[in-house]
């Protein structure tokens, strides 16, 4: 376990960071791997629970059980329903990495040449930190990704194109029996398809397995359990953090604890909701807090009870029988990119996904019913067969019914990122509740472009097409998104942006505050029509870089309207060198 008993807790330290998501971990695990002496006395709290290998809920009860609500605030899965768009997303001594699809993938560089983004941040400046986060987090592609089925399926519509379905780099292990290069136990990949409610085989490279052990065996404080509500900036220097710790469902303990720094990487919903909720507390802000949220284009659809073979039904720990359909493999493996000469806001990426073992039973009632559009006429009758097939509840993995002849798909593009985060109500009312406003998003050209390429990928496996039911039938137009992105954007000022290139907060008068930073997902101001992880890594790897320098001596260059000359608290370091801290 790599939590520590809350009581043992110290009164003051000179780093807190909020969240154990990409961001956090990786600035705990390199800030408390650097040669400083004094070394920092480094606190990293998370408000969900630990999560080992072979705890991950992965039956249809335990999943419903394990969801993140009030009564239920150490819950792993969190589903976030606002009027425009819902959210889900992880909560757990890792973050949403516990529970993610793996797709480590870098934007295109036009991506960084959009407005929103900063004009000292491009792709060619991340690149060595995309490298060096895609090295920590073991990022390759599936050793067999082309003979798996649900690939296959892929390309037929790909050739029709001249496209091809090609392999991604995922954060999974396929050859590691045995400890790690950060000392912990893993085994291979058994290709069982459950990667998105947890891996219990120990092969997902989970920030559980890399940059939060590297932190811990560094010296880092890591606290569970743990929720930061609002910071408050002493008069005399440094930060108090206010929250709450939960031993369990029904014992909540306030606490207050003082810090030279602050990082706040509690990702895209968190963190501006801290900060947000500080704000109310007198804490100056750029009026650019709460913007720039967005979806990352996100969008589902289905092909369903096609004529070929998928393999998409996931396995977990169990064993596959005589006569089963084969393991699918890991959730995502491959993608077709749509980035052809066409401006960077109408590219999407098109990926595989699998079903999850726990989440089969209710997919194959809930497709029936939907039943979706035929797109071809004709095989009615050997769809009707197939549906008959998936109702033998006593063999749920046969290869001939309707769920492992479908094609279930992320697709991530450009939405116009003007989502804002505000407050319905005072934080201190009972009904006081962050929402998000974005009216329209879901009728955004892109999403209908991307739901007909859809229907084509459904025509040619000859299946029906069933798009995001939120989308289309339930609440016109509602969105789903995996990737919340934004809401403390990344600016060249304080009036384009929260925070700047380093990840340092704006106050309200331009400058920026001492010791106080956010390093996450929130910091993204712009859909990537990728998934977001691995960038993420990289701005955070860079951050982390420069807030070492920074204590070395090297300066921050100021912000466009400053009248802050230091902008990390010091910790007395008489010697510093990042010498072969980063690879």
């Amino acid at each position: 376990m790599l939590g520590l008993d809350w009581g043992n807790r110290k009164k003051t330290y000179d780093y807190i960071i909020i969240g154990s998501g990409y961001g956090g971990a990786i600035f705990a695990a390199r800030l408390a791997s650097a040669n400083l002496s004094p070394k920092p006395a480094i606190c990293l709290l998370e408000r969900g629970r630990e999560w080992p290998v072979g705890t991950f809920p992965d039956q249809v009860n335990s999943v419903l059980a394990a969801r993140r609500i009030d009564t239920n605030p150490l819950g792993l899965y969190e589903f976030l329903d606002y009027q425009d768009i819902s959210v889900i997303k992880g909560s757990g001594l890792g973050g949403t990495s516990l529970v993610n699809a793996n797709v480590a993938i870098i934007p295109d560089a036009e991506v960084f040449q959009l407005a929103n983004w900063p004009r000292t941040i491009t792709r060619d400046i991340l690149m060595p930190y995309y490298d060096r986060a895609r090295q920590a987090l073991g990022a390759n592609p599936h050793p067999r990704a082309m003979q798996l089925a649900k690939v296959q399926a892929m390309d037929r519509r790909a050739q029709e194109i001249d496209r091809h379905a090609y392999p991604l780099n995922i954060v999974v292990n396929f050859s590691v029996n045995g400890k790690n290069a950060y000392g912990v136990e893993q085994k291979p990949c058994t290709d069982c398809g459950d990667c998105i409610t947890g891996c219990n085989v120990g092969a997902k490279n989970t920030l559980y397995m890399n940059y939060l052990p590297m932190a811990r065996n560094a010296g880092t404080e890591i606290y569970t359990q743990t929720k930061v509500e609002w910071i408050e900036k002493l008069a005399g220097g440094g930060w108090r953090v206010h929250g709450v710790h939960v031993a369990d469902t029904f014992d909540e303990e306030e606490f207050t604890i003082d810090t030279r720094n602050v990082v706040l990487s509690a990702g895209a919903i968190n963190s501006p909701e801290i900060l947000l909720r500080s704000e109310m507390h007198r804490l100056s802000v750029s009026p650019a807090l709460g913007t720039g949220f967005s979806g990352n284009g996100d969008f589902f659809g289905l092909a369903y009870n096609g004529a070929f073979i998928t393999n998409v039904l996931g396995y977990g720990l169990k064993s596959p029988q005589a006569g089963d359909a084969l393991p699918p493999g890991p959730t995502i493996v491959s993608a077709i990119s749509y980035n052809g000469n066409v401006p960077v806001e109408d590219r999407f990426t098109v990926e595989d996904l699998s079903f999850p073992s726990a989440y089969i039973l209710g997919a194959k009632a809930a497709f029936a019913l939907l039943r979706g559009e035929d797109t071809v006429t004709g095989n009615e009758a050997a769809q009707q067969q197939r549906a008959l097939n998936d109702a033998d509840l006593l063999h749920p993995y046969r290869p001939d019914g309707a769920l492992n002849h479908t094609m279930l798909y992320l697709v991530m593009g450009h939405d116009d990122a003007r989502g804002t985060m505000v407050f319905d109500a005072p934080w201190y009312e009972p009904d006081g509740r962050m929402k998000i406003q974005w009216d329209g998003v879901g009728s955004q050209i892109i999403f209908t472009r991307i739901n007909e390429e859809l229907r084509r990928h459904a025509r040619a496996l000859q299946s029906s097409f069933i798009a995001n039911p939120l989308w289309d039938i339930f609440k016109a137009r509602h969105l789903v998104t995996a990737h919340p992105l934004g809401g403390c954007p990344l600016g060249e000022d304080y009036l384009h942006g929260a925070v700047d290139e380093f990840g340092r907060v704006f106050a309200g008068d331009g400058s920026v505050h001492d010791g106080l930073f956010v390093c996450d997902g929130s910091l993204i101001p712009s859909a990537l029509n990728v998934n977001p992880f691995l960038t993420i890594s990289a701005l955070s790897e860079r951050i982390v870089e420069k807030n070492i320098q920074a204590q070395q001596g090297v300066a921050y260059p100021q912000p466009n309207k400053s009248v802050s000359l230091s902008t990390i608290n010091p910790i007395d370091a008489s010697e510093y060198s990042v010498e072969g801290l980063f690879p």
